[in-house]
């Protein structure tokens, strides 16, 4: 997964670990993921939920995390099929 450069800009580094809001880690990770994909990610219900920090109103995710949990969902094959699955579908 490549990051956008002028995303990764924008999120905060705090002691090396990048954080970012749900839109700015959506962005980073790519159009396949949305802004909700990430919430549900933190989810208490979820296994090894994502970390959040809350500042006031505004909550921050750490990325390492979110691509973590981008790749085991991606892997597991459950669930809508994911952009990348159907282009390869349509190449073939």
């Amino acid at each position: 997964m490549k990051e956008d450069p002028t995303v990764a800009d924008q999120l905060l580094r705090i002691h090396g670990r990048q954080y970012g809001t749900a839109v700015q880690i959506a962005a980073a990770l790519g159009s396949d993921v949305t802004e909700d994909m990430v919430r549900n990610w933190a989810r208490p219900r979820e296994t090894n939920p994502l970390t959040r920090i809350q500042v006031g109103r505004s909550v921050f995710y750490p990325l390492d995390e979110a691509q973590d949990k981008e790749a085991e969902k991606y892997l597991s094959g459950r669930g809508r099929p994911r952009q990348l699955d159907e282009q390869i579908m349509a190449a073939a």
